[in-house]
């Protein structure tokens, strides 16, 4: 049954060390909250052979039996088109900032469950949880299968006990808006605090980076950029068919295919984590400009404006750089006082999307306060107001801005007919 697995794993391209555990090999704390008994867990009936036999272990708690299968990968084995040791000797720094923690690759939990549903309510049940993690010079995932229902108030009291390790980072994919809340209203349904880990959902560092490029922003979508294909996949909406037709009597093999989805999808998030980290040290290029504008709007949120500017000039001299590429830098330029870069940028704009006020009128700012040169400001206001419909509020903002800059060159034509007078 375990070579079976590995056989659809067939995206793990060069597999060298995949290493299916024993009953002697489950992961730490799983071992500890084990029962004292030495001897080893009696394996009952039929549905539990199956189980020992697919390679899972069974976990004598004092709630009840928890069923886990932990598969290691040599860190040598590549994911998609790396390695997994790679994210070994990648700097987190900027990763820890962004996940307002402490990253280090032996704190990470990448979490992700199969449920029966997509709700977070008491009829949705999480049948399969999966925790990877860096250990012993691989990457492990540990699978927790709820064979039963009567079975998962076991499995929610064990993980809880472990993501509450004091330190761990929860690495998830959309995991704040669904896994997460969905163990968390399982903790309270058991009457469990709930563990509160610090929680990196790289969906949303994901989005701004990717979101333009790929459009969906599914796991399997951004999958792609990543180098992983996956082939023969079972889709996740049969996950839960799967499962109940297990827990109507249906073999055991029928869940394997789901097992391997679940594998995939935490082998995914650790490859995902570190193409994010690699993105913010400024180690990878696209060529797309949106990745960078992504990235320099987190650098000018940080003050790391030298950053900010070399992601910016790299957005804009993709061939897709757009308005927002664009017009975005020239925001940048101006808060940090680069008036000259701006406006040229501005004048560019205004050419190119004939149909945008914006540009103009920011254009006009500048003529009148910093170059103090009234006859363009006036150009270039008068340009913007003939780009706004008329009764919009923009319009009466620039009407406005119109009757002040002609009230300075009248002045400005007074004052210069006193001087000649003089002269």
């Amino acid at each position: 049954m375990g070579r079976s697995l590995l056989d659809k794993l067939k995206d793990l391209e060069r597999t060298i060390g995949v290493r299916r555990s024993n009953g002697e090999d489950a992961p730490a704390d799983e071992a500890r909250a084990a029962s004292s008994s030495p001897q080893e867990p009696h394996i009952e009936n039929h549905r539990e052979g199956e189980l020992a036999e697919a390679g899972f272990q069974k976990l004598s708690t004092p709630h009840g039996p928890v069923w886990v299968r932990d598969t290691g990968f040599d860190l040598c084995t590549s994911y998609g088109d790396r390695p997994f040791a790679d994210f070994l000797f990648c700097d987190l720094a900027r990763l820890s900032r962004l996940a307002k923690a402490d990253v280090a690759p032996e704190r990470m939990m990448f979490y992700d469950v199969e449920a029966t549903g997509l709700g977070h309510g008491g009829g949705t049940v999480p049948f399969l949880h999966a925790v990877g993690y860096f250990a012993d010079d691989e990457f492990r995932v540990a699978q927790y299968f709820v064979p039963d229902y009567a079975a998962e108030a076991a499995v929610v009291r064990l993980l809880a006990d472990r993501f509450e390790r004091e330190g761990s980072v929860m690495v998830t994919y959309n995991g704040k808006s669904y896994d997460w809340p969905l163990f968390v209203n399982r903790c309270v349904l058991y009457g469990l605090i709930p563990p509160e880990p610090a929680h990196l959902d790289l969906l949303h560092p994901a989005r701004r980076l990717w979101k333009r490029v790929v459009g969906r922003m599914k796991l399997a979508d951004v999958e792609a950029l990543l180098g992983v294909k996956r082939d023969n996949d079972l889709p996740g909406s049969e996950a839960p068919l799967r499962y109940f037709a297990y827990v109507q009597g249906a073999p055991l093999a029928s869940m394997e295919d789901v097992f391997a989805h679940n594998l995939r999808d935490v082998c995914t998030l650790a490859r995902l984590a570190l193409e994010i980290a690699e993105a913010l040290e400024e180690r990878r290029s696209w060529p797309h400009a949106a990745p960078h504008v992504g990235l320099a709007t987190w650098f000018d949120a940080w003050r790391e404006w030298e950053s900010a500017d070399a992601q910016f000039r790299r957005a804009v001299e993709q061939e897709d750089a757009d308005w927002r590429a664009r017009w975005l830098f020239s925001l940048f330029l101006k808060r940090r006082g680069r008036w000259e870069e701006a406006c040229e940028i501005w004048l560019e704009l205004a050419r190119d999307f004939p149909d945008r006020p914006e540009p103009l009128v920011e254009a006009a700012k500048y003529f009148e306060h910093h170059r103090r040169d009234l006859a363009k400001a006036l150009e270039s206001a008068e340009a913007a107001q003939a780009r706004v419909a008329d009764g919009t509020r923009e319009h009466g903002e620039i009407a406005r801005r119109l009757e002040r800059i002609r009230r300075k060159l009248e002045r400005q034509s007074a004052c210069q007919a006193d001087a000649r007078r003089l002269l």
